[in-house]
């Protein structure tokens, strides 16, 4: 059954990004889609140690809690990632995340036996917040995610980014923020079920 992964790395609960990751994922759930939510800062994860013993196997050899992500990526139809903009790019829980899937990296490069397949086009999307109104922050931090569904074989369908929001719960008073992202996910959902 096809299903929508939504990962939230911002380390509040509830904070700006997860506040339009709810609205992009109930979209979703009104088109019929299962939906589940990571929040990356409630596991127990490493960073990649650079040993390079996953080029044998395309497998990481740390085991965390991103041990039972990989799977839930493996079958997902559509991933959505949720991140603040911090120094111009993703959050450092993201950017962690992101690294250990040097193993995919492999996998897909060196061993020619990627975990998706081209061919089944998977659809990757972004959500992001920022204080700053500086569109190359936003368009940075989307440069890491587009790479990151690249090497995953995710087709990057695009990305929300909304600036102007730094104070806690600052898109729950615009009237437009939460709208504009149930807008993206709607989008994205029937575009996938046609």
């Amino acid at each position: 059954m096809q299903h929508l992964l939504a990962i939230s790395s911002s380390p509040r609960r509830g904070g700006n990004s997860e506040t339009l990751l709810r609205s992009f994922c109930r979209a979703f759930q009104e088109e019929g889609w299962p939906v589940r939510t990571v929040r990356l800062n409630e596991l127990n994860y490493r960073p990649c140690q650079a040993c390079d013993r996953c080029a044998g196997t395309g497998l990481c050899i740390l085991q965390d809690d991103l041990q039972e992500i990989y799977p839930l990526i493996r079958s997902a139809r559509a991933m959505v990632l949720a991140t603040p903009v911090y120094f111009g790019s993703v959050s450092g829980q993201l950017k962690i995340f992101i690294d250990r899937f040097q193993c995919w990296w492999q996998a897909k490069y060196r061993l020619k036996q990627p975990f998706v397949r081209p061919e089944e086009k998977r659809a990757g999307f972004l959500i992001c917040t920022g204080a700053l109104h500086k569109p190359e922050y936003c368009a940075n931090a989307a440069a890491v995610v587009a790479v990151f569904y690249h090497n995953l074989n995710f087709q990057f369908k695009g990305s929300l980014c909304l600036q102007g929001h730094d104070a806690r719960d600052s898109v729950k008073n615009s009237s437009s923020a939460e709208a504009s992202a149930y807008g993206a996910g709607l989008n994205l959902a029937r575009e996938l079920s046609r």
